[in-house]
């Protein structure tokens, strides 16, 4: 459990799909209506059922076309979709439960760790990975990301390999650990607590909050620094960013801190720092 001087982080989980439109019928419901459809149906070019009305006055006023049904909802643990799909998030933002679906397996699929596409342009997919991974980090201009893997189990139990921790709610990924000390992440992230282990987060605003800037969270702060309350250095500056102040982490075991009075204080309470976080602390007043 987090120190009690540490803000607490809250992270919203994205909910990424517009509703599916449906459509409606309106007119008059008096005895001069519409001649009344029948049930005959044929099928167009597309493979959609089309009804036909054979008392109508013309061939155009008396056809409509049944709208295919929406793609079919999954498990992304389980990867419960017919042979030739895998389940994951397609549509376009924002997102939601809806976006996860059963989507076509691309020819000669891309593996975990590989390059490759998101083939509608500002959607979430689908994508050219393969069965249980997603397109990550996709660019917004060229759709290019890199195949990320699934998590696997379930959601009270998730899998992944034993150097990377299961993030995420409706689309859950497995990432990498870090170390909050090292700051081991590409440019333009930094490693902050995620609500389950030390993971790569994208700085949320660019330029970053620095050394006792004003944030409000974590992902706000440049590399090295933790988003923690106001009150711990004399030098921080709470403005219009947030309520907490960045400040750096630091090593118990070789201790040293910016501000004035600061102690390194642990990042944990006694007894509950995960293996190879024991010496992790953050610089605050006593």
């Amino acid at each position: 459990m987090r120190s009690p001087l540490l803000l607490a982080l809250v992270l919203a989980g994205c909910d990424f799909l517009d509703p599916l439109l449906t459509s409606g019928h309106s007119g008059d419901d008096s005895e001069s209506g519409p001649p009344a459809m029948t049930s005959t149906a044929t099928s167009d070019t597309t493979g959609d059922p089309v009804y036909t009305c054979p008392t109508c006055d013309s061939t155009t006023e008396g056809v409509f076309i049944i709208p295919p049904d929406p793609p079919p909802s999954c498990d992304v643990y389980a990867q419960d979709c017919p042979s030739g799909f895998k389940c994951s998030a397609e549509g376009p933002p924002p997102f939601g439960s809806d976006n996860i679906t059963c989507s076509p397996i691309a020819p000669e699929p891309d593996q975990a760790g590989e390059s490759c596409q998101r083939l509608v342009q500002g959607h979430y997919g689908p994508d050219t990975c393969d069965r249980g991974l997603f397109c990550d980090d996709a660019d917004p201009q060229t759709g290019t990301g890199t195949c990320a893997v699934l998590c696997q189990g379930s959601d009270f139990n998730p899998i992944c390999p034993a150097d990377q921790v299961c993030w995420g709610s409706q689309l859950p990924l497995c990432v990498p650990h870090c170390d909050p000390l090292l700051q081991d992440c590409p440019v333009g992230e930094s490693c902050q607590y995620a609500g389950v282990d030390f993971i790569c987060l994208k700085v949320q605003s660019l330029p970053a909050n620095q050394l006792f800037e004003g944030c409000g969270g974590d992902w706000y702060c440049a590399p090295g620094l933790s988003c923690v309350d106001g009150d711990v250095a004399a030098e921080c500056v709470i403005g219009l960013d947030g309520p907490g102040c960045c400040s750096p982490y630091c090593d118990l075991s070789a201790p040293s801190c910016p501000g004035v009075g600061q102690q390194c204080r642990p990042y944990y309470e006694p007894g509950e720092a995960p293996a190879g976080l024991e010496n992790l602390g953050v610089c605050a007043l006593p």
